[in-house]
């Protein structure tokens, strides 16, 4: 997965140097996406993910926290946090600007905790992979956290807001075995290309129906169009 990353931490780390104009190159089941690396510096954070920030307590884990956006809030509000990305400019980034516990970390090999909050945020269930991998994903949550702890996750279901084409993509998807909310997806910038790898846009009702036959309990905190936020718990 680092790999997959690289060409992610450098556009970052050439963004935060100074070089306003990186922009990394994102291929999304072959579409070319285009998105400034600014976009992970900014200091705006959307409503849906400022009211998981509210809903976190105790010591909490920022899974793929990126450049600190949300640790870094959290810190703000005096609330104990541990950041891990797979990208070490990401962590370097995390630590220049202020967050007092960054780590480069692979989530399965993370030694840590146990966390009270998990929050994985700004479509923090991508890095499930596939929806096969939605519950081991799931068991490594609930090794992470402490008893009557939380998982604060938002996601997105791709079928709302689509349009004709985009449906029949999706449709085409499904017909050939495929969960609809699975994205193949490979990162280039500055001519270096990483490895292709899946990222999961998961349907709140799949995931509600998921999570409660490995164990868990799920509620839909609010959503706002196809964007929607959820937390869930061990039973």
């Amino acid at each position: 997965m680092k790999d997959a990353y690289n060409p992610h931490g450098a556009a970052l780390m050439d963004c935060f140097r100074g070089d306003t104009s990186a922009t990394l190159i994102c291929y999304q089941d072959g579409a070319r996406d285009d998105v400034p690396a600014s976009f992970w510096l900014r200091e705006t954070i959307d409503p849906l993910e400022t009211l998981a920030l509210e809903l976190c307590r105790g010591h909490v884990l920022d899974v793929g926290a990126g450049a600190g956006l949300h640790s870094l809030e959290l810190q703000r509000r005096g609330i104990e946090v541990t950041a891990i990305d797979v990208a070490p400019e990401c962590v370097t980034i995390m630590r220049e600007r202020g967050v007092r516990n960054a780590e480069v970390a692979n989530l399965y090999e993370f030694d840590g905790g146990p966390f009270d909050t998990i929050a994985c945020l700004c479509n923090g269930l991508d890095k499930v992979g596939r929806l096969a991998d939605l519950p081991r994903f799931l068991d490594r949550m609930r090794q992470l956290l402490a008893p009557g702890g939380q998982l604060i996750a938002d996601s997105f279901d791709v079928r709302i807001g689509a349009d004709k084409s985009r449906l029949a993509d999706l449709a085409r998807k499904t017909e050939t075995g495929r969960y609809f909310g699975e994205l193949d997806l490979r990162f280039e910038y500055k001519g270096q290309s990483g490895a292709p790898f899946s990222v999961l846009q998961v349907d709140y009702e799949t995931l509600e129906q998921m999570a409660g036959q490995n164990g868990w309990h799920c509620d839909l905190i609010k959503s706002v169009g196809a964007h929607y936020l959820a937390r869930a718990r061990p039973a």
